[in-house]
C-alpha cells in the first residue's frame, strides 16, 4: 500500500531522531566506560602502592633495614615490586622522613630528591596524605604519573612514603571494544527503533489518511463515509469534527434537495392553475360567463406565487446579512394592534373568535419595527390559517424584556414535527392542505428574530399552539 508523505516524513523524522540519540548515547557511553576503565586501572596502581605500604608496615621495614634479613619477608617484597613492574610498567620508589629515596627496580639504589616541587608533593605524603601528580619528575618525562601514599610503623605513625610511577600509556584505555560494542547496541536500537517509528507512525496518520479517503468522496458526492479511527485525545476529536462535519453536509445535501423539491411543489400548483385557466379560456372550455370568475382565481395564484417569490428573496437577503436592522424606539402595543386590523377581513371569513390582552400602557420596546411588523404579520398569518374557532393576541412586561405570544385552538403539532416547525418548506400538514402557506414564515421569523439576537419557542398541546417572542426593552 502506497504510504503518504505524510507518514514518510513522520516516519523519517522518527529515525533521524533515534539516530541522533542513539549517536549521543553511544558516545557519552563510550566516554563514560572508558573513563572508569581509566580509573579502574588508576585505583588499581594506588592498590599496589597501599600493598607495598602495608607490607612495610606489617613487617616494620625502614630504609636503613632494607632488605630485610628474613629471607621470607625479602621474597615478598621482591615479588610484590615485581609484580607492580610487569603489570603497570612502573617504577617503585620508596622516600625517608629525611627526604633519602631507594629507587627499587631490577637494582635498587639511592638518590637524594632536590626539587622544591618533588619535596613539597613528597611532604604531603609523609604528613599522612596521597597524592596523584602528573609530571612530577622531570628526569622521568612529563607523561609520568606519580602516586603517593604513606607508610606506617608499627605504632601508626609515618615512617616514610612510597611512589609510584606509571606512565600515561600504560594508564590509557583501549576503547576499540568499546565502539564495537556500543555500535552494535546502537544498530539493534535502530532497528527496534525504526520498527517502532513505523507503527507509531502508521497509528498517527492512518486518522488522516482516512479523513484524506472521506474527503476524496465527499468531492466526488458520496457522503456517506465516517471515520472511525482508535487513536490519542486529540486525533480522535479530529475525527470526531470530521464525522459532525460530514453529518452537517449531509443534512445541508438532504435539506438542499428538499427544498428544491419544494420550491419546485410551490412554484408548480400556482402555475399549472394559472396555465389551466387560460388554456381554458383560450379554446373555450370555459364558458364566457364564467371568465371573470377564473380569472379570479388565476389572479389569486399569481399573487401566491408572487408572495412565494418574495418570502423566498427575503428569506435569502436574511441569511446573507441583506437585511440591515435600524433600531427604533417604539411601542409594541400600538404596532401590534395596527397588524391585528390587517386579518380583519379573513377572521371574519373564517368566523373566528379574537382574544386580545394587551396592557393599557405602552409597552416600549427597541427594535426595528419594520421587521418586527413581519414577524408579527407572520406570526398571525399563520394563527388565522391553522385556528379552528379562535385567536390570541397578547403582550406583557416579562421583566428584562417584552413578551409577546400568539396562539391559535388548531390541532396541536406532534412532538416529531415540533424540532422541525421553523425549518423552510417544513409543514406538519403533509397534504400542504391545511392553511395553503408556503411554509417559509415561520423560517423567516426565526432568522429575524436571530438576527435581532432575540429567541423565538413554541407549545403545543390540547388547547392549542402558542408560538412566544421576546423584545428588548426601551
Amino acid at each position: 500500500m502506497k504510504r503518504s508523505g505524510l507518514f514518510l516524513r513522520m516516519f523519517w523524522a522518527f529515525v533521524a531522531v533515534m539516530l541522533v540519540t542513539a549517536s549521543v548515547l553511544s558516545s557519552m557511553m563510550v566516554v563514560m566506560v572508558r573513563g572508569e576503565r581509566a580509573a579502574a586501572l588508576e585505583n588499581a596502581r594506588l592498590s599496589q602502592a597501599r600493598d607495598v605500604a602495608r607490607l612495610m608496615q606489617q613487617y616494620n621495614i625502614t630504609l636503613n633495614s632494607f632488605w630485610p634479613s628474613d629471607s621470607s619477608v625479602s621474597d615478598i617484597l621482591r615479588w610484590k615490586i615485581g609484580e607492580i613492574r610487569s603489570t603497570g610498567d612502573a617504577d617503585v620508589w620508596l622516600v625517608a622522613p629525611n627526604r633519602r629515596v631507594l629507587v627499587l627496580g631490577s637494582n635498587a639504589y639511592d638518590q637524594a630528591l632536590s626539587d622544591e616541587e618533588v619535596v613539597r608533593q613528597v611532604g604531603k605524603v609523609l604528613s599522612g596524605e596521597e597524592i596523584r601528580v602528573q609530571g612530577l619528575i622531570r628526569e622521568l618525562g612529563g607523561h609520568m604519573v606519580t602516586i603517593g601514599v604513606p607508610w606506617r610503623d608499627a605504632r601508626g605513625r609515618v615512617d616514610g612514603a612510597v611512589l609510584l610511577h606509571i606512565s600515561t600509556e600504560s594508564l590509557s584505555v583501549d576503547y576499540s571494544d568499546l565502539i564495537r560494542n556500543a555500535a552494535i547496541a546502537a544498530a539493534v536500537a535502530m532497528a527496534l527503533g525504526a520498527l517502532l517509528a513505523f507503527v507509531i507512525a502508521r497509528r498517527q496518520t492512518e486518522p488522516i489518511r482516512q479523513i484524506r479517503l472521506a474527503v476524496k468522496d465527499f468531492s466526488e458526492g458520496r457522503l456517506e463515509r465516517r471515520v472511525m479511527v482508535r487513536a490519542d485525545e486529540e486525533l480522535m476529536e479530529l475525527a470526531g469534527a470530521f464525522n459532525r462535519m460530514a453529518e452537517d453536509l449531509s443534512q445541508l445535501e438532504d435539506s438542499r434537495r428538499s427544498f428544491v423539491a419544494n420550491v419546485s411543489h410551490e412554484l408548480r400548483s400556482p402555475l399549472t392553475s394559472i396555465r389551466g385557466y387560460i388554456v381554458g379560456l383560450l379554446d373555450g372550455t370555459i364558458e364566457f360567463g364564467e371568465r371573470e370568475k377564473y380569472l379570479q382565481v388565476a389572479l389569486a395564484e399569481s399573487e401566491r406565487l408572487g408572495k412565494l417569490v418574495s418570502e423566498l428573496l427575503d428569506l435569502s437577503r436574511i441569511e446573507a446579512g441583506a437585511f440591515k436592522l435600524t433600531p427604533t424606539r417604539f411601542d409594541l402595543c400600538e404596532l401590534l394592534r395596527q397588524e391585528l386590523i390587517k386579518f380583519e377581513g379573513r377572521v371574519e371569513a373564517r368566523g373566528l373568535k379574537v382574544e386580545v390582552e394587551l396592557p393599557g400602557e405602552a409597552l416600549w420596546v427597541t427594535a426595528d419595527a419594520d421587521r418586527v411588523r413581519q414577524i408579527a404579520t407572520n406570526l398571525l398569518d399563520n394563527a388565522v390559517k391553522f385556528a379552528h374557532g379562535k385567536i390570541a393576541l397578547k403582550a406583557w412586561d416579562a421583566g428584562e424584556a417584552c413578551r409577546v405570544s400568539v396562539l391559535n385552538d388548531g390541532s396541536p403539532i406532534a412532538h416529531e414535527d415540533q424540532a422541525h416547525i421553523f425549518d423552510r418548506f417544513y409543514k406538519a400538514d403533509k397534504a400542504h392542505t391545511a392553511g395553503g402557506g408556503t411554509g417559509l414564515g415561520l423560517a423567516i421569523v426565526k432568522k429575524l428574530l436571530d438576527q435581532m439576537g432575540r429567541r423565538i419557542w413554541m407549545e403545543s398541546g390540547p388547547e392549542g399552539t402558542t408560538f412566544f417572542f421576546d423584545l428588548g426593552k426601551a
